[in-house]
């Protein structure tokens, strides 16, 4: 079986065509007469014992042959497209061009292939992520948050100040006649638990004080449809102003609220807690802004259908698993979401596009940084695979496809390491940020190492 292919770039095709000797297509004549006597009935013979000669006299040799074709070319499609180094999306449409009726035979194979985009400028990347270095002063706020849930409230003969606790009754005046219109509110000052007018106007109050609130002083409207003053105004009555007593921060109180004993081993307690959340948080920020920034950056965002409809029942897959997996109904899920089965089938679609584009994107940016594998990693992986089940072992190996894909996912791999190696990283204070800083030491850079496992590649 020789085989070549025409490539068609501007429209993503390829004409493959497959030329098989005679002899060649002997082996698949047999079987498909075999399968064909299996599945027709003639009148006279029982199924699966009707002769060759009925058989072919009732369908046709062209029939017959066609059949031995497309079992000849199925069984040998991945080594073909494999061995003309195609990347093939969907189901090939199938022609005999010659040898139809007998003798030698030439297909020809009209194939899609994935599309090549262009994603330029991922050097000029910026990506803004939260601060992960912590100070003292973060794990201080942290431990006085604690300090003050386990604080003591005394009344003061002061004017409030932040922090306090105030204890107030919201009062409405329209000329000498006063409403309470809420009556014993108590908020904590500087907590954003109230309004910033009531904050600005309780801040420096003492028990007793009747203190104006700030307003726009407008009514909605008047009989000429011009906005008129408002005669109504709210006032604050101060009832108690209290402060919070905090704890002492000793071994004792250590002992109240952890298990530790020692103030130094809460301190770092919490200053684990904390970097692995900052951490957490920064490296999930990072990895969607990439996301983003780069799919912004590929052209063109039009993707094949074919491509897009196996993305697509994808994440429809995994929506569905999602779901079984919290228990919720696809009804209840809608009711909670506000939205409809179209709306949903909106989001998914638009989300499978995009995976798409990144998937695309990766593959390009491989090419344009010249990404390549070795041999030896491809087989690292594929024994890794193996190892891990995600592979099925087989005497013969795995075939010339499942190698291909292989190569790729490593390929996509690195070029995601490489993209994430030219970006540049801040924080919200301009500074520097490393990708180990972040957790993400695998992405770094380094001597290839063949037994390695391989950076994953995020999913979005």
């Amino acid at each position: 079986m020789r085989s070549s292919a025409e490539l068609h770039q501007e429209s993503n095709s390829a004409i493959v065509t497959i030329e098989l000797r005679d002899e060649e297509l002997r082996p698949y004549l047999d079987q498909a007469v075999r399968k064909l006597r299996s599945q027709v009935r003639i009148p006279g013979f029982r199924k699966g014992h009707v002769p060759t000669s009925v058989l072919v006299a009732r369908l046709g040799q062209e029939a017959v042959r066609r059949e031995a074709v497309e079992d000849a070319v199925q069984e040998n499609y991945e080594g073909v497209i494999v061995e003309n180094g195609l990347d093939v999306i969907q189901s090939p449409n199938l022609r005999i061009v010659d040898g139809a009726e007998e003798g030698d035979v030439k297909v020809e194979l009209d194939v899609a292939l994935r599309p090549v985009v262009k994603v330029e400028g991922i050097g000029s990347i910026e990506i803004e992520v939260p601060r992960v270095e912590l100070t003292n002063a973060d794990v201080d706020t942290v431990i006085d948050s604690i300090r003050e849930q386990m604080a003591t409230l005394n009344e003061v003969e002061r004017a409030a100040e932040e922090g306090d606790q105030v204890t107030f009754n919201v009062i409405t005046v329209d000329g000498e006649r006063e409403d309470v219109v809420t009556p014993y509110l108590t908020a904590r000052l500087g907590k954003g638990e109230v309004s910033s007018e009531f904050e600005a106007a309780l801040v420096g109050s003492q028990v007793g004080d009747k203190v104006p609130v700030a307003t726009t002083g407008e009514s909605e409207s008047a009989e000429d449809g011009e906005a008129q003053p408002d005669t109504k105004s709210t006032v604050l009555e101060v009832l108690a102003v209290r402060e919070l007593v905090l704890p002492e921060l000793d071994a004792e109180f250590v002992g109240q609220v952890s298990e530790f004993s020692t103030v130094e081993e809460l301190r770092e307690d919490v200053r684990s807690s904390m970097t692995t959340r900052r951490v957490t948080e920064a490296r999930s920020l990072f990895e969607q802004q990439l996301y983003q920034k780069v799919l912004e950056l590929t052209e063109p965002k039009t993707v094949p259908e074919a491509l897009l409809n196996s993305a697509y029942q994808q994440e429809l897959h995994e929506f569905g698993h999602a779901l079984d997996g919290s228990g919720i109904s696809l009804r209840r899920y809608l009711e909670m979401s506000q939205q409809d089965e179209n709306a949903l089938a909106g989001q998914l679609s638009s989300k499978a596009a995009q995976s798409v584009l990144w998937d695309l994107a990766l593959r390009a940016i491989a090419i344009d940084e010249a990404v390549s594998v070795e041999p030896a990693e491809v087989q690292a992986e594929i024994e890794r695979l193996t190892a891990s089940g995600a592979i099925e072992s087989r005497p013969g190996g795995i075939s010339p496809l499942q190698e291909f894909q292989v190569r790729t996912t490593l390929i996509k791999q690195k070029a995601y390491q490489r993209l994430a190696n030219v970006v540049t990283i801040k924080d919200v204070d301009g500074n520097e940020v490393t990708l180990s800083q972040l957790g993400l030491d695998q992405l770094v850079e380094a001597e290839t190492d063949v037994d390695a496992e391989p950076a994953a590649v995020p999913e979005q």
